[in-house]
């Protein structure tokens, strides 16, 4: 799985000056003169060619050739073949003897179909809806997070980033919960039948201040966890087990949103895993179980299970706290190592998963979600083919 930095961002001025192989290494995906993203996507104004993101000028035509940018029908050479490899048909049988090489070499114009409205031709594949479930510790610990994670201009930008998956058009659900079986989370007197917050029934600005109140519920609910209980992995996996709503839809993705800065019922949490002795006495199921679950809600499809993990890096030596407790950071995050949390991003197909290192500051948690969605969550969307 690749992990992604926080700080996905378009690209910046910098790379102008620098000839392609010299910008390479530190290019940003989807920035002119660097590497498309793996479903051939650029940042605006740009097209991918050849795998690479480039300004094609205002005389570019979507069936230019792909090394040239000669507008037309894609063969400068005039010999119809477009392709140069001797395959005229473009059928991948350059010999015509029936058996095409589908290796998959040279450059290709497909990529294309994967750019953005703006940027080129769009075709849809894959889903077109999206269940989204945020599971977050409301310890006190988490508080700044929860915050930033629900403030109104944040929140807009991950649905407007939901909304834009795959095309656009998605029709999507988001639903809260907490850290201990809480089930949903709702805003105080919610009214509505359904616990969670439907595209099909409210505007983005109303699901975002929805969220909002939720969360507030959740972050107002972390004194109810026994100490060192924390277990949002486990929690979300129990609810969408058990739910009788009808949240999860054969034909959406499962996104779960998996947020804390400790793990989900960590070792180091049990009695007979600190220095102290003190901590929680319930382990946890194994992981690959939890995920297991999650996939036959699915009939079995791993493609329509994604996650994104924003909890403490276990690779990041942040010292140990007076319990000998491992930290990915110390004071004033105090985030603690989240194996079993990035484990599950881990076993997710393909780029299902995505991790997000909580050290990395509250400001930084929407952005993650976003950055996660924009790239992550919209291949495993193009990638999820619902049965029928």
């Amino acid at each position: 799985m690749r992990k992604l930095a926080l700080g996905f961002a378009a690209v910046s001025a910098f790379v102008a000056g620098f000839a392609l192989e010299g910008c390479k290494e530190q290019c940003v995906v989807g920035a002119e003169g660097c590497d498309c993203t793996a479903g051939g996507a650029c940042d605006p104004g740009l097209v991918c060619l050849s795998k690479t993101c480039v300004n094609a000028g205002p005389n570019y035509e979507e069936g230019a050739d792909a090394e040239t940018g000669n507008p037309g029908d894609g063969d400068p050479s005039g010999d119809g073949d477009p392709s140069g490899d001797g395959d005229p048909s473009g059928d991948g049988d350059p010999s015509g003897d029936g058996a095409p090489t589908g290796d998959g070499d040279g450059p290709k114009l497909d990529t294309l179909e994967n750019e953005t409205a703006d940027d080129g031709p769009c075709v849809d594949t894959g889903c077109k809806k999206v269940d989204m479930l945020f599971a977050l510790d409301g310890s006190g610990s988490m508080i700044e997070e929860i915050n930033a994670l629900k403030a109104g201009a944040a929140f807009l930008g991950i649905v407007n980033a939901l909304e834009d998956l795959n095309c656009g058009g998605i029709e999507y659900r988001i639903g809260v919960t907490g850290d201990n079986n809480n089930g949903w989370v709702t805003p105080n007197n919610w009214q509505h039948p359904n616990p969670w917050f439907d595209s099909n029934e409210f505007t983005p600005a109303d699901i975002s201040v929805h969220f909002q109140a939720a969360a507030t519920v959740v972050g107002n609910s972390g004194i109810n966890t026994p100490l060192g209980c924390e277990h949002v992995l486990s929690s979300a996996v129990a609810l969408l087990a058990t739910d009788q709503s009808g949240f999860v839809r054969d034909d959406a993705l499962l996104v779960v949103v998996l947020m804390s800065d400790v793990d989900d019922y960590g070792w180091y949490d049990q009695a007979n895993g600190n220095a102290c002795g003190i901590g929680c006495q319930t382990p946890g199921q194994p992981v690959m179980t939890l995920h297991n679950t999650l996939v036959d809600l699915k009939d079995g499809d791993p493609a329509g299970v994604a996650a994104i993990v924003i909890a403490g890096d276990p690779m990041m030596n942040g010292g140990t706290n007076i319990c000998g407790q491992p930290q990915s950071c110390g004071a004033p995050t105090s985030a603690f190592h989240a194996e079993r949390l990035y484990e599950f991003a881990e076993l997710q197909e393909g780029m299902n998963g995505f991790t997000a290192d909580i050290c990395d500051g509250a400001a930084a948690v929407p952005q993650a979600v976003q950055t996660a969605l924009g790239d992550n969550i919209d291949l495993a969307c193009q990638e999820f083919e619902p049965v029928g």
